[in-house]
């Protein structure tokens, strides 16, 4: 797996809309963290736009990403949101550019479509915050420090706090996923993951408890769930359940759906869509231990 190099001061970063429309004063006001830390910043031209639910056209917003990607002045790519319309480009995009210059890619969300194209790859990718989880530059973010630390080249480690339907447990492998309806989305398509030798990272929003049973059902049933590592399962935000209640919650659903396998299982890690959204790096390889005191997350 290919590991882009660190950002330096004074690097510049680009920054890109390659799916939903986003409010251009939350653009600038991320610019203006990111420059206080710093770097410069190059804004895509479909950023500002706005094409329906979209941040522009398909054709703009794969334009964008592509400039961005194969610009050799460009040290690393920040998206500014998720929504939708990531999956609709993926496949037109050429990856020559950024394999022969790596450089990081910083989402979440609906941009779990473009880490899944970028290891098929092997170029490592970082799930974390965007310019709209940026807050005024002057103030003090966990996730966004950590983000840059990432970029500047600090090697990840995190230590949580146990949670109770943690299944404990030590176990090594290539750190994988995203946001779990995405994952689902990518089933059966060149982007799909192989599971062997992986540890699993999801997140979702706004689903309903029903839809998390049946997506961890599909991956149970395609045999992606018994060929894991390991699994760690972040924030699943405003989830909703029907008038008829579903009857489980979503720990009992996804412990459920994983509780014949042996492997280590981390519950409530903090990430996805939550204010302090930590990153992680996926691509690389990790060490996953969950002890009953603590929950420790290492790459390599």
């Amino acid at each position: 797996m290919i590991h882009p190099p660190s950002i330096k001061k004074g690097d510049t970063i680009g920054i890109v809309a390659p799916a939903g429309r986003i409010d251009s004063n939350i653009v600038k006001q991320a610019c203006v963290r990111i420059e206080h830390l710093g770097f410069k910043t190059k804004v895509g031209k479909s950023v500002h736009q706005h094409h329906f639910n979209f941040s522009s056209t398909d054709a703009n917003r794969k334009d964008d990403l592509q400039e961005m990607m194969d610009d050799e002045n460009i040290k690393a790519i920040v998206c500014t949101r998720g929504g939708y319309g990531a999956i609709r480009i993926v496949d037109q995009l050429d990856f020559t550019g950024i394999i022969k210059s790596p450089k990081w890619l910083v989402g979440f969300s609906d941009i779990t479509v473009l880490h899944a194209a970028l290891q098929k790859h092997d170029l490592a990718s970082i799930h974390g915050p965007m310019t709209k989880s940026f807050s005024n530059y002057t103030d003090s973010s966990a996730d966004v420090d950590i983000l840059f630390a990432f970029l500047e080249g600090q090697s990840p480690e995190y230590v949580i706090n146990p949670y109770p339907t943690n299944r404990l447990g030590k176990t090594t492998g290539t750190l994988v996923g995203g946001n779990l309806s995405l994952i689902h989305a990518l089933r059966g398509t060149k982007y799909d993951f192989d599971p062997n030798g992986k540890i699993l990272f999801i997140e979702d929003l706004s689903e309903y408890l029903y839809h998390l049973d049946r997506t961890m059902y599909n991956l149970k049933l395609g045999g992606v769930l018994e060929k894991l590592s390991g699994l760690v399962v972040g924030q699943f935000t405003d989830m909703h359940d029907n008038e008829t209640p579903f009857g489980q919650g979503i720990e009992e659903i996804i412990y459920n759906a994983v509780a014949e396998y042996n492997y280590p299982v981390a519950f409530n890690f903090p990430a996805g869509h939550i204010e302090t959204n930590y990153p992680l790096i996926l691509g690389e390889k990790v060490e996953l231990n969950v002890m009953n005191d603590e929950v420790s997350l290492v790459s390599f």
